[in-house]
């Protein structure tokens, strides 16, 4: 059992803190931002009073600030998918390791990992914590000081980054049978929820659930308990997986169809209340051409784009893309690449006309696979640069 000898920042502060962060990067680029980048000297030092505005001045003032309004939405609008430095910090994401959490990195290693991160515009950090094993019980609580110390590090060197704590739950206990209706185990869910923001200092939890099936009502019930532990000011990431099987014949099939895996419009907007993100795992496909990876990748972003806007909600959307090098029949790298991925993203987010602006990023699966070549082939591909 570890023990954090410090005291705890009151939590209603933190929840608080957290919100107003989340607000201002939402916000972009303020009225205050563009204030300070004035030069000082803006007005004379002297205490005259400055001359009285008319009418016509004022209507002329107010048209040009409209004017310029008008500009900056459509610069952000033509930018904000390709990588424009149009916001202070990228929605991008990217999943980060035990290589990085259970251990001490060293000064000079961290800070050439947010170098990096910034460079390819990368604000949103999911990093591991922890697995909830099939025995019921959190894999390697040994190294939880190790990750409180990993949180407070980077917080440090990346203070403007949305840091979220990484926890996985295998939904299939020892016997094979779906646990996830066990009110024991939602709780222990929420409660190292609760844990990972007020104890490790994450500003969220991502919370990856394995599997989940259309229309599983414990998975909401956990998705209720782990929110009500956190605070609604809490951001809340979930894995989500993708449409496998695509009902719209006209999307190219996965040669296996996965029966259950297709959630249905109305189970995905009840997982949207309840999530401040959703990430899309739009990898593992199993298809066997660039074209179809692409038109699949493409549909998994309009069919989650749609559904989510249609919703009262500031919920975001963002799609997980492959960087990871590893050879298997679900996913073959001259088919899913980060090049593939995000050709269908922009496909995706044409077709989904002005349901695109939920859809606030990509997410790189996965740091520890991402080697200089796929930075180069991100870069070229999505940030276009």
């Amino acid at each position: 059992m570890d023990v954090d000898t410090q005291q705890p920042t009151s939590r209603k502060n933190r929840a608080r803190e957290r919100h107003e962060r989340r607000k201002a990067r939402q916000q972009g680029f303020s009225l205050a931002d563009a204030a300070r980048s004035l030069p000082r000297q803006v007005k004379p030092a002297g205490g005259f009073k400055l001359p009285e505005l008319r009418l016509p001045q004022l209507k002329l003032i107010a048209y040009s600030v409209a004017a310029i309004a008008i500009i900056l939405a459509v610069i952000y609008a033509l930018g904000r998918f390709s990588g424009g430095n149009d916001e202070p910090v990228s929605r991008n994401a990217i999943w980060v390791g035990t290589e990085w959490t259970y251990n001490t990195p060293a000064s000079d290693d961290l800070t050439a990992l947010v170098n990096r991160l910034q460079d390819n515009q990368i604000g949103t950090v999911y990093a591991w914590v922890s697995l909830l094993q099939p025995n019921g019980t959190w894999s390697e609580t040994i190294k939880l000081d190790k990750v409180r110390d990993f949180a407070r590090q980077f917080r440090q060197a990346y203070p403007d980054a949305q840091l979220y704590g990484w926890l996985s739950v295998a939904a299939q206990g020892e016997d094979g049978n779906n646990r996830l209706g066990d009110a024991t185990l939602q709780q222990q869910v929420a409660d190292f929820s609760r844990r990972v923001t007020d104890d490790f200092g994450f500003d969220g939890v991502f919370l990856n659930v394995v599997p989940v099936l259309n229309g599983d009502e414990n998975f909401l019930a956990l998705l209720r308990k782990v929110r009500l532990a956190i605070g609604e000011d809490t951001p809340l990431s979930v894995a989500v997986p993708p449409d496998w099987t695509p009902p719209d014949e006209s999307v190219p099939q996965p040669p296996q169809i996965a029966p259950n895996t297709v959630w249905e419009p109305d189970y995905k907007k009840r997982v949207a209340i309840l999530a401040s993100q959703m990430v899309i795992t739009a990898y593992n496909s199993g298809l066997t051409s660039t074209e179809d990876y692409q038109a699949w990748v493409a549909y998994q972003v309009k069919a989650f784009a749609d559904v989510t806007a249609e919703m009262a909600t500031n919920t975001e959307v963002l799609i997980g893309i492959p960087s990871y090098d590893t050879e298997s029949p679900e996913h073959r790298l001259d088919v899913e690449n980060i090049a593939a991925a995000a050709s269908g993203v922009r496909d995706g987010l044409q077709q989904a006309g002005d349901s695109a602006a939920v859809v606030t990023g990509v997410a790189l699966y996965a740091e520890w696979d991402t080697d200089e070549s796929d930075w180069q082939q991100f870069r070229r591909e999505w940030l276009r640069r």
